[in-house]
This record gives structure tokens, sequence and C-alpha cells, in this order.
């Protein structure tokens, strides 16, 4: 048997490739939540791939879908790594309420592109991750805006104030 043929015997594998962001050697990490309401933040950006993990919450198994948004200020070997929670697992997502990071994010873009696109907006009904990646992938420098947001609890969400390519 020669393993130079096309593959026939494992037809149900598939193989795919998961964007991972490598983290330069003595770079700092900083989160959303070590900056001040406001903050600008401006760096090289790096989107990762969503990717889904399952941990054990307290007895209870829990599933994460995320992707996880970089920015590296390669003058001060810092980089701020931002989490953003999904509701689902892979590109395509539906209905992103306004108030998730998920919706500040993706609109924050679609402004830059097209000022006052956005209007009332306050639903995101499909959106495909994959072309914000492969965006943001591309551009040299990115400044994102820290936004403390707050409820039943804090949490933080950021909006792109600008691109550069």
């Amino acid at each position: 048997m020669s393993f130079n043929d096309k593959q026939t015997i494992f037809t149900s594998t598939e193989l795919d490739y998961e964007e991972i962001v490598d983290i330069p050697d003595g770079y700092e990490k900083a989160e959303l939540k070590d900056f001040e309401d406001g903050t600008l933040i401006t760096g090289r950006p790096e989107m990762s791939s969503v990717t889904s993990f399952t941990f054990d919450d307290d007895g209870e198994e829990k599933t994460v879908n995320r992707f996880k948004l970089f920015v590296f200020k390669d003058d001060e070997q810092l980089y701020v790594e931002i989490n953003v929670n999904l509701k689902n697992d892979g590109d395509i997502h539906k209905n992103i309420r306004k108030g998730s990071v998920l919706f500040d994010f993706l609109t924050s873009i679609l402004e830059l592109e097209n000022p006052g696109s956005v209007g009332k907006s306050n639903i995101i009904r499909n959106a495909n991750l994959a072309e914000y990646r492969e965006f943001v992938n591309r551009m040299n420098e990115m400044t994102i805006e820290v936004k403390e947001k707050s409820g039943t609890y804090v949490f933080y969400s950021f909006v792109v104030r600008d691109v550069k390519v």
C-alpha cells in the first residue's frame, strides 16, 4: 500500500487551519480591565480564529466560544489581549445584540468604513468573522478605545477608532 495516492481510507477526517497568534518573547500581557474607561490604545492588531473549549465550572461542564483580538504595542513590548465571547462556534454569527463586545467591535469597524451606516441599529442580523479577521490582520496599526460597562456586573468592551494599512 502506498500513501502517495489520494487519501481514501480515512474519509471522515477533516483537516483545517486554526489561526493562532504568536506572542513575541519578552512581551508583557495586559487586558482591557487594566485601562481606564476612554483610554486609547494603539498598536499592531491580530485577530485569531474562533475557538471553543470546554471546562468544569463547579461540577458543570461549560463550553465557551470566542476569538481573541491582540493589540501589540511593539515599542513598549506590551500586548493587550481581548477575549470576545461568542454564542456559537465558527465564523458565521447571527442576531448579535447591541451591548455585546462583538456588536461594539463590528459596528465600530462598519462606522469607520462608512460613517453613519450603523445609525440606530441595535442588532446585527448576520456577520462573517472571517471577513473581519482578514481585514484586521492586514492592518499595520489599529487604535481602540476602552469602554467600561456596568449593569449587574462591570465588564469591558472596546470600539475601533482608527486603522492604518
